[in-house]
């Protein structure tokens, strides 16, 4: 079932604008989740500012923030529900919700994206803020509904649209870590913490004169105390810092593909 507010920003991404912390979003130009076994992409306007993912709400997995001329500032998030019915089903849902909350909801067709072709609609809504103007562009796949939403107050939409439209186009799908990385510098800053892990795996293996051909003496090397605390902790806590703006969910996931490098590939 749809739940009441999930696509609305209404009751869900508006009330934590009062409180958002955001953080630099260190030159990213993507920004991603990971659903079942997914990516999903979007290109933030250059220069804004993406928001820690915790002080979102669950649904909302990704949110960044340009610079308004008042007090709600123009915003783009990403969410997701599980839905296993039709495009047209959730159109319909969307529109009874919007309804009941007084909200004037409108079709507007359809918007070509990086992902494919996708639906595109619109929300203007009274809140405490004032009137705000929401777009929708949501896609159907594999029982998940992603939902990319730009916001700003009605009477400074237009100033935003282009932004806004540029990124609801570049909506996409990815099915690898890296691919979710648009900006080359982090990506030669992850290259370089993955290099130095493996390398530093290695060194102590031979150190310890461990034979890596050897899958359990691999784990009882990634198990060990002093690789644990002078190597992965280390590796982990710069990893985390630096690409927080990724999410938890990517962070986990390359995480766990780190892990299984090591323990996995031949050196």
């Amino acid at each position: 079932m749809l739940k009441k507010g999930t696509i609305l920003l209404i009751g869900s991404t508006l009330a934590f604008l009062g409180k958002l912390s955001s953080v630099e979003a260190d030159q990213m130009n993507q920004t991603a989740i990971e659903e079942s076994s997914l990516y999903v992409t979007f290109t933030p306007p250059k220069g804004w500012r993406s928001v820690n993912p915790k002080d979102l709400p669950k649904s909302v997995k990704f949110m960044v923030v340009g610079q308004g001329s008042q007090t709600f500032p123009p915003s783009i998030n990403l969410g997701t529900e599980s839905f296993s019915g039709t495009l047209k089903d959730y159109l319909n849902m969307i529109k009874e919700i919007n309804s009941s909350h007084g909200a004037a909801w409108k079709d507007l067709g359809k918007i070509d994206t990086a992902a494919g072709q996708a639906s595109l609609s619109q929300v203007d809504a009274e809140t405490e803020w004032g009137h705000i103007r929401m777009m929708h562009v949501i896609l159907i796949k594999a029982g998940t509904a992603y939902i990319l939403t730009a916001a700003a107050l009605k009477e400074e939409f237009a100033k935003y649209y282009k932004e806004f439209f540029a990124s609801m186009k570049s909506l996409n799908f990815a099915d690898n870590h890296n691919d979710v990385i648009a900006n080359e510098e982090k990506k030669t800053e992850l290259s370089q913490l993955q290099n130095k892990l493996e390398g530093s795996f290695v060194s102590l293996a031979k150190q310890k004169q461990i034979n890596l051909s050897d899958r359990k003496e691999r784990e009882n090397l990634f198990d060990n105390p002093e690789f644990q605390n002078e190597v992965w902790m280390p590796f982990k806590e710069k990893f985390m810092n630096s690409f927080v703006t990724f999410g938890e969910e990517w962070q986990s996931k390359y995480l766990e593909k780190a892990k299984s490098n090591l323990l996995n590939r031949s050196f």
